[in-house]
């Protein structure tokens, strides 16, 4: 399942962060809000219970969404801690995982990944972070590790930017997988970003890493 977030806050958003010359700060913003739009997007889909309302004048009928202590969120080191935190705004009781993952700069973009740490996934709706999904590589490895971890009742993946190519990959491997992007983009260049993108997410939003 593939949902396009077309939201205008959403949009105007993704326009302000893709900016050539942004600052970090502003960037951070962007990306947190979009993570937390995203999110109000996602609930729609959560199974809800009807409930009664003690009000200061009488009761209410209301609602309560039965799923909240069964999410787990998954960062991906270290461009998705912007995206994951505004996740976590709108569904502070998930629990959270990290892995440290990224892609050789040079093709075939092989993966390297150098810390794991993920609770018990079994019959927990998971969300994966990650703000660019490019060639796909880097999300494919990360699926295939989370399959270590149990089996989850929904798996989910949180893009900010998704390529043609790096969607086709991943729903070929994982069709069960739901993906929510505000924008799918046709161009992957030779170094293994989008076109037109928003360049290295990670860069930024934290720097550029010394060498």
């Amino acid at each position: 399942m593939l949902k396009i977030v077309n939201h205008l806050l959403v949009q105007e958003r993704l326009s302000k962060i893709r900016r050539k010359g942004i600052d970090s700060s502003h960037f951070r913003m962007g990306i947190m809000e979009i993570g937390r739009l995203i999110s109000y997007e996602f609930a729609n889909t959560l199974n809800t219970k009807s409930i009664e309302v003690e009000t200061p004048l009488g009761v209410a009928d209301g609602i309560k969404i039965k799923e909240r202590e069964d999410m787990v969120i998954i960062s991906v080191l270290r461009a998705s801690l912007p995206l994951s935190y505004g996740i976590m705004r709108i569904f502070p009781e998930a629990q959270t995982g990290v892995i440290g993952a990224w892609r050789e700069e040079k093709p075939p973009f092989r993966v390297k990944m150098d810390y794991v740490k993920i609770p018990d996934l079994n019959q927990k709706i998971v969300i994966v972070a990650d703000p660019m999904l490019a060639t796909g590589n880097t999300m494919d490895l990360i699926l295939k590790v989370l399959e270590r971890y149990g089996k989850p009742k929904r798996m989910v993946l949180f893009s900010v930017i998704s390529s043609r190519i790096g969607l086709d990959k991943i729903k070929s491997k994982y069709p069960d997988l739901e993906i929510y992007t505000c924008s799918v983009e046709e161009e992957v260049n030779a170094e293994g970003y989008i076109i037109p993108g928003m360049g290295d997410a990670g860069d930024i939003a934290f720097g550029k890493p010394s060498p």
